[in-house]
């Protein structure tokens, strides 16, 4: 029997839900590796024992799987951002329907469901509309050396990166504060490359201090930048612990100078401890506040314009959200008789999105600011058939007393899932059919057995979709259908 500190060699058979190589000694025991992929022969280092399973450290590719690809970011293995990028995108796309299907069968107790292959994002690199990056005083230092394996791969540049002690970037996994330094992300567009790049070299060099999640100090806290991917404006947010007008206007005219495109730029403040990009106040330093995002629907290429503010909450793959709302529209078989309710509805982007295919829909969002975006963006594309309401969903179902108006239900909740109360609410309703859309196959799965557990619905059909590509998340949407 394996133990702590044991050093063996493994055949990787599959990836678990996190993205982890998973693969089976001979006695049948677990052994989930990171970094590891289907097909390799790799050399491992056990690093904790449980009694059914054991979590290993990857030291060496053996020999490595007809699947691995090189990634072409230089930060792979060392910013947590891509996990898989290393993966060929066709097996990418295997894996994630695959974590569907037993997220589906072992955790929601759904066999022998027709599960079609998760629909692949039409871009695979720089497709993201919005990244938060962070500064910090805790550099996460790159060991420089060249090396075959990707269990220490760090071939980055460390161009631009400072000094010790200085970073603007994205957090390394398993560490609170660390953060590597980017010069450049391949989930967004280049020129928002060069936006990073700049305020990381304009902040430095001026010798700027940064929070500091130790003493809750230092002024710079997050660079936020939002592109409109089918408009061209660009929203640039810098997020600080305190307002500095003279400093951030000096800012703004280099800015201006080096990336004329940008529409709007705003400075948020953040008193908080925790290291959250949500802001307590707002300056506009150019612009509007705000940014314009345009989305086509498929009826008669209609096309729908979505004001973004800062803090608005809006998919952050527009090409593949059209692909996400039109394939919810044409499972849903919406009629234009149909009175929908779409619950956690956000910023109202499935509601305006399906408004021209049926009667009437309500949105109930528990985020003020959401909903406030959802009536802006409702008047700005002439959509009447649309109301917004602000209230805790739970609460919502509960004192609901026009639910027999409704026949159709949208959920599109939080990774953490439904409240086990709207699950049991849900469960004993009248819908002829609920739409359950989810970032997470687990807590979604949960949700649906206990949904299902009074026999009054059934899963209809389920249709995965990619989202994020090179990481282990996977978007699912799954129709249950009223069995009265």
């Amino acid at each position: 029997m394996i133990k702590k500190g044991d050093e063996i060699t493994v055949k990787v058979l599959e990836l678990n839900s996190e993205g982890k190589g998973v693969s089976k000694l001979d006695d049948g025991f677990v052994v989930f590796t990171d970094k590891a992929l289907p097909g390799d022969e790799a050399m491992i280092k056990i690093r904790k024992k449980k009694s059914n399973y054991a979590e290993a450290k990857l030291l060496s590719i053996v020999k490595p799987s007809a699947f691995r690809t090189e990634p072409v970011c230089g930060y792979f293995g060392t910013c947590g951002g891509c996990k898989v990028m290393n993966f060929d995108y066709d097996k990418q796309l295997e894996f994630k329907t695959n974590a569907v299907k037993n997220a589906l069968g072992k955790i929601g107790g759904f066999k022998e469901l027709i599960i079609p292959p998760a629909i692949g994002s039409k871009s695979i690199f720089f497709f993201r509309n919005k990244m938060e990056y962070s500064f910090s005083d805790d550099e996460w230092l790159i060991n420089l050396s060249d090396t075959k394996n990707d269990s220490d791969k760090n071939k980055t540049d460390k161009t631009g990166s400072g000094k010790p002690g200085y970073a603007l970037g994205l957090h390394v996994p398993g560490f609170h504060s660390k953060i590597v330094n980017i010069t450049k992300c391949y989930l967004m567009s280049e020129y928002s490359n060069g936006i990073l790049k700049f305020t990381g070299e304009y902040f430095r060099k001026k010798n700027v201090s940064v929070y500091s999640t130790k003493t809750h100090s230092g002024f710079l806290r997050f660079l936020v930048i939002r592109e409109g991917k089918n408009t061209g404006e660009i929203m640039v947010n810098i997020m600080t612990s305190d307002p500095d007008t003279e400093l951030l206007n000096e800012y703004k005219t280099e800015l201006d100078e080096r990336f004329p495109e940008v529409t709007t730029l705003i400075n948020s403040v953040t008193r908080k401890k925790a290291q959250i990009a949500v802001a307590d106040e707002e300056y506009i330093l150019k612009g509007e506040g705000f940014i314009y995002e345009k989305l086509k629907t498929g009826e008669s290429e209609r096309e729908l314009k979505f004001r973004i503010s800062a803090g608005s909450f809006f998919q952050t793959n527009s090409l593949q959200a059209e692909t996400l709302f039109r394939k919810v529209t044409e499972l849903s078989e919406f009629e234009k008789t149909d009175n929908v309710l779409d619950l956690y509805c956000g910023g109202g982007s499935i509601s305006l999105f399906i408004s021209g295919y049926v009667n009437r829909v309500t949105g109930a969002e528990v985020i003020q600011s959401a909903t406030d975006d959802a009536v802006i963006n409702a008047e700005l594309n002439g959509i009447g058939n649309a109301e917004f309401i602000v209230s805790d969903i739970k609460d919502f179902l509960t004192d609901f007393r026009n639910a027999s108006e409704y026949n159709k239900v949208i959920l599109d909740p939080p990774r953490s899932g439904l409240h086990p109360k709207i699950c049991e609410i849900l469960s004993v309703s009248n819908f002829e059919k609920i739409i359950y859309v989810s970032c997470n196959p687990h807590t979604q799965a949960r949700d649906l057995r206990i949904i299902c557990s009074e026999g009054k619905y059934e899963i209809d059909k389920v249709q995965p979709l990619d989202m994020f590509p090179h990481t282990y998340h996977i978007e699912n949407i799954v129709t249950l259908r009223g069995k009265g």
